[in-house]
Order: structure tokens, then C-alpha cells, then sequence
């Protein structure tokens, strides 16, 4: 993938990583081996143009340090594509002892200053504002009529696989995001594209998180 002078990361690289990325993980087949629950990540404030992070942060004892790192080193509009699994999925995640933090469509409305920012008396600063989101379906359900989708994922577990999120940095409220009509599916497609350029490590070993 060309950079074109972009600075982008691939946090949670794990047993792979993407040409042209910065990828940073806590093993050091990694360009970066640091732990994010606890370290910052070593880029200067508004530096950093794009994130992706694959079944990754999910997995943080850390998480608000963590997002809070994320959110420090994003330029104001910064991208930040995140895949992890639905929070409504039991035998994958809800009772995976490795996962510590769950997500839905609604997780980044708590950083989001016109949604629910301040909802729980919370201070540091950290905004984001998501674009859209998908869901990846179970294959019993993925060929359901929408409205049926809908009414399975409200109401019964084991549903929806994986929520993909593509959310953008807000670092001064009174600037507008740089979103047009066509944002969220050039969001969507980056991420998918992202997704695609991973390539595995030669040697993977057995630090694979998942």
C-alpha cells in the first residue's frame, strides 16, 4: 500500500504486518514492541494521519490508556479503523478470558462530545466521533431481510460475529470533521483494504493473540 506521506500505524500486528505501516504490538517481531496498556506510543501530539487495529484492543487491561494514546498522536479528523468482536457473542468473546473490553455500535459514543461525552462524569479530554460501523453476521443470519438482522441482534446472543468501526479524531471541537457523503464508504473500503495487505511473519511462533 502507498504511504504518500502519510503516517499510519497497525497497532496489535500480532503474526503479521502491512508494508508501509508503522506496526506496533507487544512482540518484537514488530517495528515497535510496546505494551499499550501502560506505554505511550513513541509519536509526537496530531502526527498521526491513520490507525487500524485488528482484534486487537479488545484484548487491553488498558483500554483508556490506550485510546487515550490513540487519540494523542491523531491528527483532528484522524482515522482510526477498528475491527473486534460483537459484544453479544458468547462462546468467542464474552467468555474468552483474554478479552477484557467489549464493543458495540454504540462504544465511541462515549468520546463523542454531541452524543454521550460526559455521560459518566468522566474528564481527560478524549473525543472521537464514529462514521459508521458494519456488522459481520453469523452465517445463519447473514441472508436475513434487514429488519430481521435487526430484531435477532436487539435480542438474542449470537448474532453477530464482528463489528467493524471506522471512527475520526475530534482534537478541537469548534473545527468540523472532514466528512462528505462519500466518507464512510472510503472508510469502509481503507479498512477492507487494510485488512487484505496484512502479510504473515515468516516465523509467527506462538505470540498470536488470538
Amino acid at each position: 500500500m502507498q504511504s504518500n506521506g502519510l503516517v499510519r500505524l497497525n497497532i496489535g500486528a500480532g503474526v503479521s504486518f502491512i508494508p508501509g505501516f508503522v506496526n506496533i504490538d507487544i512482540t518484537d517481531r514488530a517495528d515497535i514492541c510496546l505494551d499499550l496498556n501502560r506505554e505511550r506510543l513513541p509519536f509526537e501530539d496530531n502526527s498521526v494521519d491513520l490507525i487500524f487495529t485488528n482484534h486487537t484492543i479488545e484484548h487491553l487491561d488498558g483500554y483508556l490508556h490506550a485510546i487515550g494514546e490513540i487519540h494523542r498522536v491523531l491528527k483532528h479528523g484522524g482515522e482510526l479503523l477498528v475491527g473486534v468482536p460483537y459484544v453479544t457473542l458468547t462462546e468467542f468473546n464474552l467468555v474468552n478470558p483474554y478479552h477484557k473490553q467489549h464493543f458495540n455500535e454504540f462504544s465511541f459514543d462515549f468520546f463523542d462530545p454531541e452524543r454521550l461525552l460526559g455521560s459518566a462524569a468522566e474528564s481527560g479530554g478524549v473525543m472521537f466521533r464514529k462514521v459508521c460501523h458494519r456488522f459481520h453476521f453469523l452465517p445463519e443470519f447473514a441472508n436475513e431481510p434487514p429488519e430481521k438482522q435487526e430484531w435477532f441482534r436487539r435480542h438474542c446472543f449470537n448474532v453477530v460475529r464482528e463489528i467493524i468501526l471506522c471512527v475520526m479524531a475530534i482534537k478541537d471541537v469548534n473545527r468540523p470533521l472532514p466528512i462528505q457523503a462519500d466518507t464512510a464508504q472510503r472508510l469502509m473500503r481503507q479498512y477492507d483494504e487494510c485488512l487484505a495487505a496484512r502479510v504473515p511473519h515468516k516465523n509467527p511462533g506462538s505470540a498470536g493473540r488470538r
